[in-house]
């Protein structure tokens, strides 16, 4: 008669890896929401369609909200000095004063579609090493 025993160890079997992987997924949402809401801030440099120069106010009310994987880039309204859904083209007042909107927006959701993706792949060689899957 023959016994054999059969151990099986490793980051599959011992639960880390799908701690890395909420941790992993974490991350990268955290990264491309600031990665996003900076893009949108440095789009307001060019909100200056009175010729009267920006203030630099509206790139202030541009704010991260979220906890976890779910993040959300967020402009608000300040009385007298900005209301994002107007700058943006999505509020009522935009068709009553003709004014389209910048997109900022709009056009920082477009482009994190087609640029996320390097920095994922990034990243996910990095978690795939951690987990000794590959080399960083």
């Amino acid at each position: 008669m023959a016994t054999t025993k059969v151990i099986i160890t490793g980051p599959l079997f011992d639960g880390s890896a799908a701690a890395a992987a909420a941790e992993f997924t974490t991350q990268i949402a955290a990264e491309l929401a600031v990665v996003g809401r900076d893009w949108i801030r440095l789009d307001t440099q060019r909100m200056d369609k009175s010729g009267r120069g920006g203030t630099g106010a509206a790139a202030g009310g541009v704010e991260l909200i979220g906890l976890g994987p779910s993040w959300v880039i967020r402009g608000g309204i300040r009385e007298g000095q900005y209301a994002w859904p107007w700058l943006e083209g999505t509020s009522k007042r935009n068709a009553s004063t003709g004014f389209r909107g910048y997109g900022s927006f709009r056009r920082t959701r477009l482009r994190l579609r087609t640029q996320a993706r390097p920095l994922i792949d990034q990243r996910l060689g990095e978690f795939t090493a951690r987990l000794g899957g590959g080399e960083a």
